[in-house]
C-alpha cells in the first residue's frame, strides 16, 4: 500500500524557521546516547513534526551552519534534547561519514 505525504510551506526569511505541532499537543520526543550511538525516541506525531521541520531546513534558503535547538516533546518549558545543524552540501561534520 502506497502512502502520500504532502507538505506545503511558505519560505521564511533568512535565519528563521518556525514549525507547528499537532493540535492535540501530543508530541513525545526525547533523545539519549546508548552505547555511543545517538538515539531518538519519538511517537508518530513527533516524527511528523520533525519531518516537516527537516524538510523546511533542507528546502529553505538557510546557509550552512544554520541550526535549530529542539526541546523535549517540542515543549519550550522542557530542556533541549536535540540540535539539528545544516552543513555544507559537500561535507558533514569532520570525521563523520555522510550516508
Amino acid at each position: 500500500m502506497k502512502k502520500t505525504f504532502t507538505f506545503e510551506f511558505e519560505e521564511e526569511k533568512a535565519n528563521t524557521l518556525t514549525y507547528e505541532c499537532s493540535m492535540a499537543e501530543d508530541e513525545k520526543l526525547s533523545t539519549s546516547v546508548e552505547n555511543g550511538v545517538s538515539t531518538i525516541y519519538a511517537n508518530r506525531s513527533a516524527l511528523i513534526t520533525l519531518a516537516k521541520l527537516l524538510v523546511k531546513m533542507a528546502l529553505g534558503s538557510h546557509a550552512g551552519g544554520f541550526h535549530v535547538h529542539l526541546h523535549q516533546d517540542f515543549n519550550s518549558e522542557l530542556p533541549d534534547c536535540l540540535t539539528v545543524i545544516l552543513t555544507d552540501a559537500s561535507r558533514g561534520k569532520p570525521g563523520t561519514r555522510n550516508v
